[in-house]
């Protein structure tokens, strides 16, 4: 009997010991373009939704039957989601010691009072009811779009980055935090450069360890405000509409840190190389942009296995490049694995974001017209082919053919250019001009037999424009100004042929 009194101390210890608490996480995660009225459709919203769900179930804890994406749906389907969501709640505190995290999270149109999904509306009291009756131990809504600071109006939030949110899976916290873009009275930004919403984007890219400035390799949701409040006030202090300062309410018991995302769980990393003023990275395949990282800023970036677009900004210059990432592999990148754009490129924003560094030439095939050596001929028809390197940068090669019938001849001209130009981008449209030396032929043949030709030299002034239309795609604009040395009536005389020339461009 004596020997079993410590087996049975030790079992009334366990079974008297409490029982660790277990925590399920699950979100709902809204994205709309459409509003009510006759507002303009939003570009990113949609987008913006799939890259925080694409986070949250990557590295945030959201196994994928948790996490309810709707994205373009009406306000029936979300309305179904979020009785869905409050049902899996009230499930799983069916279970002793269970502790439930909700997230809530919507990028689109808002009026001050309401989401708007698509012509209908989801009322910011709606919200905040629904949130308080889930149930859920912790509750966090994040609300990007316009006014949406509108929804703190009723709970006292405030503006500013004083955010001491601090909560533990494992310690005894409940409550609720709700996080938005914008004051009540202020326009959400979107920017085309990084295809996504000001915030969203910052949000998201400390999320993925722009925000871990504990460098533990966790990120919470407090480091991650503080990131996305800083860079979204500092990005958009400049612009026409006024800045635009994220704001934040929290009513929160208990201790410790709410760890939002985790940057082992993807079992990959991208570590950024030193020195760079400002980083984005993009997935390969869909060349969209998942972060962005500043100075003083973390430079690991949790991915996923696959191949990614990196750009680095130093000393104004833009170097880029892609690198492949292998599941448990932490990809140091380089800056001798970079190459660097023409400063046209690195001046740019609002352009191509990544170029192809391993394709780095364009070939333009156009048609268009061009002016003729014999009087009264007018500009004749014609077709003009060029191999430049992309940005308009550097050396390029030409050749063009025109040919014309006048009223008892035809004339065709055969030219070969090698040329030198400078590019730049302003917003979506690549600029360039230069000049080119060159020479050729001009043939006439006089009806019904005979005629002449004659060889000629000269130079050429172009200028140009460029226009994407998707993927390696672009149109091309380009006027052209010869002036050409030839034989006339034996004698030697010039000639001007100013050609203007449509057509396509493809990024080889």
């Amino acid at each position: 009997m004596n020997a079993l009194r410590p087996t049975l101390l030790a079992l009334l210890l366990l079974l008297s010991a409490p029982a660790l608490a277990e925590t399920w996480r699950l979100a709902v995660v809204v994205g709309n373009n459409t509003g009510s009225g006759e507002r303009p459709s939003l570009h990113f919203a949609e987008t913006d939704a799939g890259k925080l769900a694409r986070v949250l179930v990557e590295l945030g804890g959201v196994a994928p039957e948790d996490l309810f994406l709707l994205q373009g749906r009406g306000l029936g389907e979300v309305r179904r989601a979020l009785a869905r969501a409050e049902q899996r709640v009230r499930r799983w505190h069916g279970a002793p010691s269970t502790r439930v995290i909700l997230t809530f999270y919507f990028s689109g149109h808002s009026d001050g009072e309401a989401l708007e999904l698509g012509g209908e509306r989801l009322r910011f009291s709606d919200l905040r009811a629904w949130l308080d009756d889930t149930g859920a131990d912790v509750r966090v809504a994040l609300v990007d779009s316009c006014r949406s600071g509108a929804l703190l109006t009723a709970r006292g939030g405030a503006l500013g980055p004083a955010f001491q949110v601090r909560l533990t899976d494992e310690l005894a916290s409940s409550g609720q935090v709700l996080l938005t873009s914008s004051a009540a009275d202020e326009v959400a930004l979107e920017s085309r450069e990084v295809g996504g919403g000001i915030f969203t984007h910052h949000f998201v890219s400390g999320l993925r360890g722009a925000a871990d400035s504990s460098g533990d390799g966790r990120v919470t949701l407090a480091e991650a405000y503080q990131y996305a409040f800083s860079r979204t006030v500092t990005q958009t202090t400049s612009t026409f509409v006024g800045t635009q300062h994220p704001a934040y309410d929290y009513r929160l018991s208990g201790r410790g840190e709410l760890v939002f995302t985790e940057l082992s769980r993807p079992d990959a990393l991208l570590e950024l190389p030193d020195g760079f003023e400002r980083a984005l990275v993009a997935q390969a395949p869909r060349d969209q942009v998942i972060a962005e990282l500043v100075p003083g800023a973390a430079r690991r970036v949790a991915v996923t296995p696959g191949a990614y677009a990196v750009r680095l900004v130093r000393g104004g210059r833009v170097h880029a490049g892609r690198v492949e990432v292998r599941a448990g592999q932490t990809r140091a990148v380089t800056w001798e694995e970079l190459a660097a754009l023409p400063r046209s490129a690195s001046a740019a924003r609002g352009g191509p974001l990544f170029e192809e560094q391993d394709s780095p030439w364009t070939v333009r095939v156009m048609g268009g017209v061009q002016g003729a050596v014999a009087r009264g001929l007018g500009p004749v028809p014609g077709a003009r082919v060029a191999l430049r390197r992309t940005g308009g940068d550097g050396w390029g090669l030409a050749a063009q053919v025109a040919s014309g019938r006048g009223e008892s001849f035809r004339e065709t001209s055969l030219l070969g250019w090698l040329g030198h130009g400078w590019g730049m981008v302003l917003g979506p449209v690549s600029v360039a001009a230069g000049v080119e030396v060159g020479g050729g032929a001009v043939v006439q043949r006089v009806q019904p037999e005979g005629g002449g030709w004659s060889g000629v030299v000269g130079g050429a002034g172009w200028a140009g424009a460029t226009l994407p239309l998707g993927g390696p795609v672009s149109l091309a604009l380009e006027a052209q100004l010869p002036l050409l040395l030839l034989r006339r009536d034996g004698q030697l005389t010039a000639a001007a042929l100013p050609g203007t020339w449509v057509g396509l461009t493809w990024r080889r």
